[in-house]
């Protein structure tokens, strides 16, 4: 696939207005996925925006969690340019933008709902039919320039940096799940995983107002962010009885709320035997393996086991959120590196089954 190709015909943009970037004729470096753990960063012909799209030029991409599954399982398309946590600057408007400004600073949400099914109706939008997401149904942003259709576009305030920017969407995805949780002011919360999907959600669950945060997670790293981070207690599950430290912090009553971040065939199962009778698991991660059910479990205790996808509408918070210094995303980018080294130090670091590793970013231009 190159750069766009499954969005509107590039020659519909060639009226289009360019900001000043030098010749536009040479290739452009980009990312592209080949295949279980193959990702090829080689170069593609210039692209030029469609009518109701926008050229960016890519400052930062952030490696996403589902973009290290779809590297260890190959369920991305293979020829696509992956990623869509990413910041850039606006150099060129499609004959039809309006709106919009070159060099204006900007991110992308991931997903471009139809706006027109029966979920999109129904004011559920990340459920949408026909969903659209960057770098999945088209190309993404580890490249130096992206065509992104324009209504899917965010301006980054100035408070907010490019490195930082990349973690709106991720944010975003952690609101939307507190947000649809059955999480009440002074629950007790339990998440398991503090990789960057967890560390954000224990900070929205703090802004929610949860009176206690706890952690599960192995790697000693990423238990102290979640400590620094406002966890009340960090356990390791390797070492410590989860059973036990939870009856221990909640009076042998279980957490109301359990945040299921790890996304593995460990954790999942366990998650309906440590949240209280009546209690919620409630699920973020994707685990692409089979997963045994505890119904017994989940019957007996009358439990709320949910599900949460994206967060397209929730952009304008995690933008807020950051600007605000509300929650903390600096803290969570463990590396930032070249485009050229976004397999060997990125993906292959956070693809290992223990990775002190939090957040990766790759710097574009």
């Amino acid at each position: 696939m190159l750069l766009g190709t499954s969005v509107s015909s590039a020659s519909e943009g060639i009226n289009s207005c360019r900001l000043a970037i030098g010749n536009v004729n040479p290739p452009v470096k980009v990312a592209v996925f080949r295949g279980v753990r193959k990702i090829d960063v080689t170069d593609v012909p210039d692209s030029r925006p469609a009518a109701n799209e926008v050229l960016i030029k890519v400052k930062y991409c952030s490696i996403c969690g589902s973009d290290v599954g779809s590297y260890k399982t190959g369920t991305y398309e293979e020829g696509l340019i992956i990623g869509h946590e990413f910041s850039g600057q606006i150099v060129e408007l499609g004959r039809n933008v309006t709106g919009w400004n070159l060099g204006a600073r900007v991110i992308a949400n991931g997903v471009r709902p139809c706006g027109s099914c029966y979920f999109c109706r129904h004011n559920r939008p990340s459920l949408c039919d026909n969903l659209q997401m960057t770098g999945v149904s088209f190309d993404g942003g580890f490249a130096e320039f992206v065509r992104i259709p324009s209504d899917i576009l965010y301006r980054i305030p100035e408070t907010i940096g490019d490195e930082e920017a990349t973690l709106i969407d991720p944010l975003s995805n952690c609101i939307h799940a507190v947000r649809s949780s059955s999480l009440q002011i002074g629950d007790h919360v339990l998440v398991v995983g503090a990789g960057p999907i967890g560390l954000l959600t224990l900070q929205c669950a703090r802004e929610a107002g949860a009176s206690g945060i706890y952690v599960s997670e192995v790697s000693d790293q990423r238990r102290n962010m979640a400590q620094k981070l406002g966890a009340t207690a960090a356990y390791d599950p390797s070492r410590d009885n989860l059973y036990v430290k939870m009856d221990e912090a909640t009076g042998g009553r279980g957490p109301d709320v359990l945040f299921e971040c790890a996304g593995t065939p460990e954790t999942l199962p366990e998650s309906v035997t440590l949240v209280r009778k009546r209690g919620q698991v409630f699920v973020i991660s994707i685990c692409e393996e089979p997963v045994e059910a505890d119904f017994v479990t989940a019957v007996l205790n009358e439990l709320d086991i949910r599900g949460s996808y994206c967060g397209y509408e929730e952009y304008p918070n995690a933008i807020d959120f950051i600007a605000s210094k509300r929650v903390d995303v600096k803290s969570l980018i463990s590396y930032v590196i070249p485009l050229g080294q976004l397999v060997e130090n990125g993906f292959e670091v956070l693809a290992k089954p223990r990775t002190e590793a939090a957040k990766v970013i790759a710097k574009i231009s």
